[in-house]
């Protein structure tokens, strides 16, 4: 599955003029060195010397592996070998072996005929060219590999750092949607009204609840995914901090299908969608919100779905100046992390609900808690 979404345009373009210049150089210089070794065999030891014959098929057959390198580099990152499918993935590369290698013979044969050379049997010919060809398409292909697999390992420390720097943000974004000046204000004077009134259990909840949520926001193992009942936990501490601010005028009701009770989720995926239900689902200071958490899996994909009863998403107040509207920094950041961990295999987005209010929808690949994360 790899980012990773910078592996999208990672693949090598058969006729790009970089890989080819470079295979030519490549090829070149094993010339070179095919050219020294013939000749220092002829002034130690006798051997026939590079004629024009030897000239035309050592150029002839060099310029034929120019071009297929870069087949073969194509072929690898197609076909890579050491992954699923392996057997298809090694018949494709045994294939072109055959083409490439029955290619050069036939180029070989060709050339000594038109230079006037004796003609030589197919069949010597094809077994002589076989270790040459093996060896040479073995060579490039496992250069190819070689290269693919140090990309593919840069590109997944690249994508590893920047999910550590999302789940980051997510977790001072998460501070920030609870300690942001009003919230304290309400909290704190609620707090305090509860003080008054003579209710000392609810005020000692309220602050009880307040730093059970800050101790659940600090407390991270830096995991970009969890178990969905984590994320619920956290979800719970939130609307129970909520609950006691709003007393009756905001009820929550959370449905999480079975099949999808073993699932794992972003790391701070649903607070933000619960929080924005809250903060714009009431319909005024004095209106009532009905807040909905519902969670199936549906086929290989995961959903999730936040309801309000407030105006919907059309009404809501306009964001700050540089703060993205639908939803703002919180769905803002919620769209790059999930981007960033499923590429384009997700789904996010604030709707109009039936009946009214908005509804928050985002659907990920399913995948289950692992045994070491149940234990």
């Amino acid at each position: 599955m790899l980012s990773p979404q910078r592996t999208s345009k990672a693949e090598f373009s058969p006729w790009d003029w970089r890989l080819l210049a470079l295979a030519f150089l490549g090829w070149g210089a094993v010339f070179l060195v095919s050219f020294g070794q013939q000749s220092a065999s002829a002034l130690l030891y006798g051997t026939p010397a590079p004629d024009r014959v030897w000239w035309v098929n050592a150029m002839g057959g060099g310029l034929l592996w120019v071009l297929m390198t870069p087949c073969i580099f194509a072929a690898s990152e197609r076909f890579p070998l050491g992954q699923r499918r392996w057997a298809l993935h090694l018949g494709v590369h045994v294939a072109l072996l055959v083409l490439f290698w029955v290619m050069d013979v036939a180029v070989w044969l060709l050339l000594d005929r038109w230079m006037g050379a004796p003609p030589k049997p197919w069949v010597d010919s094809l077994l002589k060219g076989f270790f040459v060809n093996f060896f040479s398409y073995f060579a490039v292909a496992s250069l190819s590999h070689a290269l693919r697999y140090h990309r593919l390992y840069v590109e997944r420390r690249l994508r590893t750092a920047e999910l550590e720097s999302q789940l980051l943000r997510a977790q001072f974004f998460a501070l920030q949607m609870q300690l942001r000046p009003h919230f304290l204000f309400n909290a704190l004077n609620t707090i305090s009204g509860l003080i008054r009134t003579g209710d000392s259990r609810g005020a000692v909840q309220m602050t009880a609840g307040l730093a059970d949520l800050l101790r659940a926001v600090l407390r991270s193992d830096g995991a970009q995914e969890v178990p969905l009942r984590q994320e619920l936990d956290f979800v719970g501490r939130y609307l129970r901090v909520e609950q006691l601010r709003f007393q009756d005028r905001l009820r929550t009701h959370i449905e999480v299908d079975p099949e999808a009770s073993d699932a794992l989720v972003p790391h701070l995926l649903l607070q933000p969608l619960v929080e924005n239900a809250v903060r714009h689902g009431s319909r005024g200071d004095e209106g009532e919100n009905r807040v909905d958490i519902h969670i199936t899996r549906e086929a290989d994909m995961l959903w999730l779905r936040v309801r309000d009863m407030g105006h919907g998403p059309i009404e809501r107040e306009k964001p700050e100046p540089g703060v993205p509207e639908e939803g703002g920094i919180g769905l803002t950041n919620t769209r790059a992390r999930l981007r960033h961990l499923y590429g384009d295999a997700h789904r996010l987005e604030l709707l109009p609900a039936e009946g009214g209010g908005a509804l928050a929808e985002v659907a990920i690949p399913f995948r289950r808690v692992g045994a070491e994360q149940r234990s």
